[in-house]
This record gives structure tokens, sequence and C-alpha cells, in this order.
């Protein structure tokens, strides 16, 4: 590159510069370099946007996936929940039906208990009128088994059918004595009802 100062000028001074091919050549070059690194850059660039966009596609997509499926899994849990809590109200209405079932037959077994208790002595003394030996023949009716052990023999007047009168009219049981495992034992048995 060449520089000139033309010697005949006055006033101002003015810089002549004069370009060869080379230096052309050279700047061209250059220029050809900086844009070429441009365009690697912005490639690069372009690339790691892609990467990035890909990657955000892919977070969003398994993130969704997660999502729907932990949707899916509250739901289903909620459903079983319910399915539960329903099977539980059923079952605490069954427990208290059950319950309340067992306290009657208790009570009644309570009252049984003490009126056979109070019975029990008068009938094997032969001392009982015949309505109170039905209703022993009928609470041992209605004992698990339907028999009654007793400490010494019964007397063989109390084994014969007897007359029960109850509300929807009246039932025959039958008392059967014996000996079991070396105990007497009281059977009854209903045998009609009329």
């Amino acid at each position: 590159m060449a520089t000139a100062n033309p010697p005949h000028q006055t006033g101002r001074s003015q810089w002549v510069v004069s370009y060869t091919q080379s230096d052309v050549d050279t700047i061209r070059e250059q220029i050809e370099q900086n844009e070429a690194a441009k365009r690697r850059w912005l490639f690069l660039a372009l690339m790691i946007a892609i990467a990035a966009l890909v990657g955000v596609v892919v977070l969003m997509s398994s993130s969704y996936a997660l999502y729907s499926k932990s949707e899916a899994a509250k739901r289903r849990l909620s459903d079983e929940n319910s399915a539960l809590k329903s099977a539980g109200d059923q079952c605490q209405q069954q427990l208290k039906a059950a319950t309340a079932a067992q306290e009657r037959e208790a009570q009644a077994r309570a009252e049984a208990q003490s009126r056979m208790g109070s019975l029990m002595p008068a009938v094997l003394r032969g001392a009982s009128g015949e309505g109170d030996t039905a209703a022993f023949a009928h609470m041992v009716a209605s004992l698990p088994y339907s028999r009654v052990e007793v400490e010494q023999k019964p007397p063989d007047k109390l084994f014969r059918n007897w007359r029960y009168k109850t509300d929807s009219g009246i039932e025959v049981y039958t008392l059967v004595g014996g000996f079991v495992d070396g105990k007497w034992v009281i059977h009854s048995n209903l045998v009609a009802r009329k």
C-alpha cells in the first residue's frame, strides 16, 4: 500500500491512499474469514438453540406424562378411598346391627339364666307346677344343644311331654334324661306346634 503526499498543494493537506491488488486480496480474505467465523458462530448458536428447544420439548412432554400419570394415580386412589369408606361404613352398620343383636341375645340369655336358676331347683325337686315345668322345657330347648347338665338324677315324672303356651299357639316339648360322661343331662325337644 502506497501513500502519496503531493508537494504543490496549498491550504489543506490531502492524503491519497492507493491499494495494490494484493492489498485488495488480503482485505477480501480477512473479510471472508470474518464472515465465515460469524457464520460458524451463528450456526453453532443455532445448533445450541435447537438442542435447547429439543431438550425443552422432551422435558415438557416427560413432565406432562408424569403429571397425567400422577393425576390418574390420584383419581385411582380417590376412587379406592371412597370405596373403602363406603365399605367401612357398611361394615360399621353391620357391626352395629350384630352388636345390637348380640346385646339382645345376651339380655335374653341373662333373663333365661335367671329364670332357669329360679325354676331349675323347683323342677328338680318336683315341686314346680305344670306351667313352670313347660317353661323350663321351652328354655332348655332354646339353649345350645338343647340340653342342660344337672348335679343329681332328676325325678322320673319330669320325662314326658309338656305343653307351653306362646303368643302364636301351643308348643309341645318332650324332656328326656340321661347320664353322659359322668353327669346327668336333661334334653328338651320341640315335638309339635298347634
